[in-house]
């Protein structure tokens, strides 16, 4: 939302992580009620942990692609700032290039394996096996198409902006307010 109005772009942008906070939600709430059955009803639905199981394979799966989109997915970047800016950028895009054909070809094998089910279910639930497994494929191909969007992004960047991502949380700003709030404490008792 920008202005409080719904925004198309920004929802294109972050659905896996808004489909991943949903799982996570459920799942959050899920095994609080199971815990609070087990432990303070003394019944546990047997279901329960089957479904936790499925929430988080979804949960990772969705939330691989949400990390790709912000730059946050796993990589090692010592090497990458001991090299010049040309070599850098190489490097960034190689590596997104190597990434992308590593999901494409597990994207391939999970397929087959997803066909391979054929009309399994899960044990407690009957759900099919292969719509528990469905998301694994599609979340690695999200991600390849997250790849590309970086990729076309890296390509456009300068020198100052290259590869880098947002931090999560900004402590150099919490510790800036964190000082201005300080002095200005400091400066209303002294008058």
């Amino acid at each position: 939302m920008k202005n409080g109005k719904f925004d198309l772009k920004t929802f294109l942008n972050n659905f896996e992580l808004y489909l991943a906070t949903l799982c996570f939600i459920v799942l959050t709430v899920m095994l609080t009620l199971q815990v609070f059955s087990r432990f303070v009803l003394g019944h546990s639905w047997t279901w329960m942990e089957e479904f936790a199981t499925i929430m988080f394979v979804w949960m990772i799966y969705l939330a691989i692609s949400a990390a790709v989109t912000h730059r946050k997915h796993l990589k090692i970047d010592v090497l990458l700032e001991a090299v010049p800016f040309q070599v850098k950028k190489v490097m960034l895009i190689a590596s997104n290039v190597i990434f992308a054909a590593f999901n494409i070809y597990i994207s391939v094998i999970m397929v087959n394996v997803i066909q391979l089910l054929g009309s399994s279910k899960t044990t407690m639930l009957g759900i099919p096996q292969q719509l528990v497994y469905i998301v694994i494929p599609i979340g690695l191909i999200i991600s390849v198409i997250r790849l590309v969007q970086d990729t076309l992004k890296l390509l456009k960047e300068e020198k100052k902006d290259l590869g880098a991502s947002k931090p999560s949380m900004d402590l150099d700003a919490c510790e800036r307010a964190w000082e201005e709030k300080k002095a200005a404490k400091a400066k209303g008792e002294s008058v």
